[in-house]
C-alpha cells in the first residue's frame, strides 16, 4: 500500500490547509492508499491553524487595529513545555491585516495606507510576556502598514520624539522623529526568543523596499511612494541609532510586513526563519517525508509570485532533495509548463476539472477528493 504524505497551503478564500488535505485524503484512501497529512503555511494567515494541528490553544486579546479601533485579535499558545518557555505563535495580519482596512477587497484609501500602525502587534506581544512564554513566533504577512515597526514598538514602550522633544505618535509623523527613547521598552523581551517567520526578503527601502513594493496594494498612490520610502529611510537611521546598531534596513526581510521586519530584527533581536522552513520543521515534515512514496503539495494558485519561495516550493524543493516524487494541487495553475516541471512530476488544477471557476472557488472539496482518488488509482495501477 503507496504512503501519501499531502502537505498543502490553503487555498485563500476556499478552503484552509486541514480541508484541503482531508478532501484529498478521502480520496487516496478510496483509491487504497494510506494518507499521512501536514498542515502547511508560510508564516501569514493561516499559520495558527497550523498549530492549532500541534495542540496549541487560542487566546484573544482587545489590541489596536492598523486604523487605532479596538479589536479582538487571537494568538495560539503551546499547551505546554518541558523546560516551561512556553512558545506563543502570533501572525501579525491579525493585528494590522490589509483586510482589516480593507472593504470588500477593494485597495484601501491614501489615508489608510499612510496611517496604518502596528501597534496591535506589540499589544498581542505584551499578551504574550504576561503568559511567561520563553518564545514568539512572528508569522509576517498580509499587513496593511508601512510604518517599520513603528506603532509596535510604541506599544512595548519606546518613546518617539521629534526635535523640540515633544512626543511623535502618529504614523504619519514619522518623519519628525529625531530621537529614541528606549527606557520604557518592556525589559521582559530581554529574556524571550523571538523568531520571525516570513519568505519576503525585502530589504526596509529603495526600490525592493516594503514602501515601492508593497505600498501600493497597501493603498498607496505613486506619489506618495517617494514620501513614505524616505520618511521610513529617516525613521530608521534615527532607530539604529539608538539601538548601536547599523545595516539592519538592508537586511533581506527587513521589509517584511511594512517594516516590521526591521523593528523585530533591530529592537528584538529577532531571528530571522523562512516561514514555510519553520513550519516543515515544528510539523515534523522530514519524519514523515521518509516513510512516503509520494507528496502532494499545492495551493489556490501556482503562478510566479510561488516561484518567489511559497510554501509549495519548500515542500518540492524538500520532496525532491529525499527523492520523493512531489505532484502539486491547486485552483489555477499559472506556472509555464518549464517552471512546473522543474518542480513537480505532475500538476493537477481544479479549473481542469471544473470550468465554472466561481463553482471551484464556492465548493472545492469534491474535486480535490476527485484528484485524490485519480493520483491514488495511478499509483496503485
Amino acid at each position: 500500500m503507496p504512503t501519501v504524505l499531502i502537505c498543502c497551503d490553503k487555498f485563500k478564500g476556499s478552503a484552509s490547509s486541514h480541508a484541503v488535505a482531508a478532501a484529498l485524503g478521502r480520496g487516496l484512501e478510496s483509491s487504497g492508499c494510506r494518507v499521512v497529512a501536514r498542515p502547511l503555511a508560510d508564516g501569514g494567515d493561516g499559520t495558527l491553524e497550523v498549530f492549532d494541528d500541534l495542540g496549541y490553544d487560542r487566546r484573544a486579546v482587545v489590541v489596536h487595529g492598523a486604523d487605532g479601533e479596538r479589536v479582538s485579535a487571537e494568538y495560539a499558545l503551546e499547551g505546554a513545555s518541558v523546560d516551561g518557555g512556553r512558545t506563543v505563535v502570533i501572525e501579525i495580519a491579525r493585528a494590522c491585516g490589509l483586510d482589516m482596512v480593507s472593504v470588500d477587497g477593494e485597495v484601501p484609501g491614501r489615508g489608510s495606507a499612510r496611517q496604518a500602525g502596528s501597534g496591535g502587534v506589540g499589544d498581542l506581544i505584551t499578551a504574550a510576556l504576561d503568559e511567561g512564554v520563553g518564545r514568539i513566533i512572528l508569522g509576517l504577512g498580509g499587513s496593511a502598514t508601512t510604518d517599520a515597526g513603528f506603532g509596535m514598538a510604541g506599544a512595548l514602550g519606546v518613546a518617539f520624539r521629534d526635535a523640540s522633544g515633544g512626543t511623535v505618535t502618529r504614523v504619519g509623523d514619522m518623519a519628525s522623529v529625531a530621537a529614541v527613547d528606549l527606557d520604557g521598552l518592556d525589559p521582559r523581551l530581554a529574556e524571550v526568543e523571538v523568531v520571525i517567520a516570513s519568505d519576503v526578503r525585502n530589504p526596509l527601502c529603495g526600490p525592493d523596499g516594503a514602501a515601492a513594493v508593497y505600498g501600493p496594494q497597501k493603498g498607496l498612490a505613486p506619489e506618495d511612494v517617494d514620501e513614505v520610502d524616505s520618511a521610513v529611510r529617516g525613521f530608521a537611521a534615527v532607530v539604529e541609532e539608538a539601538l548601536g546598531t547599523s545595516g539592519t534596513a538592508e537586511l533581506p526581510g527587513a521589509g517584511a510586513a511594512g517594516g516590521l521586519g526591521f523593528m523585530a530584527l533591530g529592537l528584538l533581536g529577532a531571528q530571522m526563519r523562512s516561514g514555510v522552513g519553520l513550519v516543515l520543521e515544528e510539523t515534523d515534515f522530514a519524519g514523515a517525508l521518509g516513510a512516503a512514496d509520494l507528496v502532494i503539495t499545492g495551493e489556490g494558485r501556482l503562478d510566479a509570485q510561488t516561484l518567489s519561495g511559497k510554501a509549495p516550493v519548500g515542500v518540492a524543493e524538500r520532496a525532491r532533495e529525499s527523492d520523493v516524487p512531489v505532484v502539486a494541487v491547486c485552483g489555477q495553475n499559472q506556472l509555464d509548463a518549464d517552471h512546473a516541471s522543474a518542480l513537480f512530476a505532475a500538476v493537477y488544477s481544479l479549473a481542469d476539472y471544473e470550468l465554472d471557476v466561481e463553482k471551484c472557488l464556492r465548493d472545492p472539496l469534491p474535486i480535490l477528493q476527485r484528484i485524490g482518488s485519480e493520483i491514488g488509482a495511478g499509483l496503485n495501477r
